[in-house]
């Protein structure tokens, strides 16, 4: 299982670099015809809107399967080995319920948005809010797996 789940991360580092790349390229092309030939376009604002949106939620998808998110270390590491357990088990099912809650809103946020479309690019909101379940789903999937990794090898 946690073969398959280094495959998705993997797939969405790749897909964040994508993003990235658009969202870069657009942003470049905007200065260029707004400032340089003084004839902006629209669509590229919308477009690097929607590509950081997706690389906001997708990239802090991706951060917890590397761990990379903040913590409260130093105030976790003033209690006991068995207390600082009992915090991450809580902190985890917290994270968890959060998660959940945004595939379930979120999902409904997106199917509800599909009739509305964007002001430029013209394309269904619920397309750019599908990334909120998405990404909750991939929390969850990394901090279930980081999770049941960290209790098998006895850390926290």
């Amino acid at each position: 299982m946690a073969r398959y789940i280094n495959y998705m991360n993997m797939g969405i580092k790749h897909f964040l670099n994508v993003i990235l790349a658009v969202l870069v390229i657009a942003v470049f092309l905007q200065v260029i015809f707004r400032f340089v030939l003084q004839q902006p376009l629209a669509w590229t604002e919308e477009l690097a809107r929607y590509c950081l949106v997706w690389l906001t939620f997708l990239g802090a998808a991706y951060a917890m399967s590397m761990k990379a998110h903040i913590g409260m270390e130093v105030f976790v590491k003033l209690f006991a080995l068995s207390i600082q357990k009992v915090l991450y088990v809580i902190a985890t099912i917290a994270s968890l319920m959060f998660f959940l809650l945004m595939v379930v809103q979120g999902y409904d946020l997106a199917v509800q948005s599909m009739t509305q479309l964007s002001p430029v690019l013209r394309i269904p909101m619920g397309i750019i809010y599908a990334v909120i379940p998405l990404s909750g789903f991939i929390l969850i999937v990394n901090m279930a797996s980081q999770f049941t990794k960290d209790f098998n090898s006895g850390g926290v």
